[in-house]
Formats: C-alpha cells, structure tokens, sequence
C-alpha cells in the first residue's frame, strides 16, 4: 500500500509539470457554476447526448462482470486451483503485462486497419471468450484453460477501453469532451461498485462459474446494443 502510495504521488508530479493540457484555452471554461458539481447533474446531462447514451449503456454492461471478476478472481483462484498468493500474484501481473503489449504494439496496429467500433467490437468477443473459458476451468479445475481465459480476457479489455474512449471523444464536440468522459468514468465506477455485489453473491450463493457465465450474457447484450445503436453516433 505505501508503494502504491508513493507510485501514484510521483506519477501526479509528473502528470502536473510534462502532460500539457489539451483543450485549447479558447475552448475552455471561464468559471464553474456550483450545478456542475453536482455529479447527478452531470450524469443526467451525459446521458442527454443521444449519440452517446447508448454506448454508455453498453460500457455499464460491460464494466459491470469486468468489476466482478476482479473480486472474486483471487478467491475463484484459491478454491478452484488451491493456489497461494505467489500465484494469484502473478497470474494477475499477465494482465498488466498483456496491457503493455497492447497499448504499445497491437493497438497502433489495429487502428491502422480497422475502425474505433471493429476494435472495440473485438475486445468485447475476446472478453466474452476469455469469460467462457474461465466458466469452463470452474468445472474441470484445469488452471491452463483459467490462464487462457484470462489472456482472452486481458487482451479485449486492454483493446476495448482506447476504442471506447476515441468513440466517445469524437461523438460530441471538443468542448465536451471533457464532460463525456468524465461521465464515462462515472459509469464506469458505478459499474464497478455493483458488480463485485452482484459477483459476489452469484459466486457464494450459485456456483463459482456463475460470474464468468454472467459476463458471457453481459457482454453478448452489450455488443448488440452496440452495433445496433451505432448508427445514431456521429463522429465530428
């Protein structure tokens, strides 16, 4: 914990002298009106953007098995496999190391061939194929099967976030920006505050393969809701 601490004061410091803002100064706000600090007024304003709210909707619904899993997964690890925490430890450090090889090698790559929703269409299959092979190690115990679903799981979620993100930043305008995504995070925290309830009392009360099985479902409604309602997105 006081690593993580002094980690994330460094990377503030730095944030704050070398990352420039991106907004130009004409575009920014010259006050703040008292409202705006209201974050349920900012959510109802999010949601207002109609070329937006449909893929809010299918990031609640991912976001929501994605917080689940990361509850549950180290007590998933020890019943299942009988693992210690050298293991969960480093199983859960694939994640991060699968996420460094997206973001540096995979995405630049994708975005050179395929669209902001293909990308984000392929982290959602591979998440839903990550979940299913993890369902699967819950009944054969077999923990190959568990890493394979979670290298699935790590490269779509590690995909889909940067897609999500650009969709949303190039659906309104610049001066909005800010706001969708801010609210997008919002979504995002409360998906993940609900998630580990429901996870968790799928995993203790159900079955342990439940959560996984729930975010095969999630995720395959998110994907329709998706690509249906896609059309209604403009890109400026």
């Amino acid at each position: 914990m006081y690593a993580g601490a002094v980690i994330t004061l460094f990377n503030a410091i730095y944030g704050y002298f070398f990352m420039p803002e991106s907004l130009e100064k004409s575009r920014r706000s010259s006050s703040i009106s008292p409202k705006y600090l209201n974050p349920f007024i900012q959510l109802s304003n999010v949601f207002s953007f109609k070329f937006v709210k449909w893929l809010m909707i299918a990031g609640f619904l991912i976001w929501i098995p994605n917080g689940s899993l990361q509850v549950i997964f180290s007590q998933f690890s020890i019943d299942t496999f009988a693992w210690r925490a050298l293991l969960v430890g480093l199983v859960f450090s694939i994640i991060g190391v699968l996420d460094i090889f997206s973001q540096a090698i995979i995405m630049p790559r994708l975005l050179k061939y395929l669209s902001d929703k293909k990308i984000a269409l392929l982290g959602m299959i591979s998440e839903m194929i990550g979940f299913s092979f993890i369902a699967v190690s819950a009944f054969n115990a077999y923990y190959p099967v568990f890493i394979v679903g979670m290298i699935f799981f790590g490269l779509g979620d590690s995909i889909f976030g940067p897609a999500f993100n650009g969709m949303l930043s190039k659906s309104v305008d610049l001066n909005e920006q800010g706001r969708i995504l801010g609210g997008s995070q919002s979504i995002q925290s409360l998906a993940r505050f609900i998630g580990p309830i429901i996870g968790g009392q799928l995993y203790g009360r159900v079955s342990h393969s439940t959560p996984a099985i729930m975010g095969v479902i999630l995720i395959g409604v998110a994907a329709l809701v998706f690509s249906k309602q896609h059309r209604w997105i403009r890109y400026k």
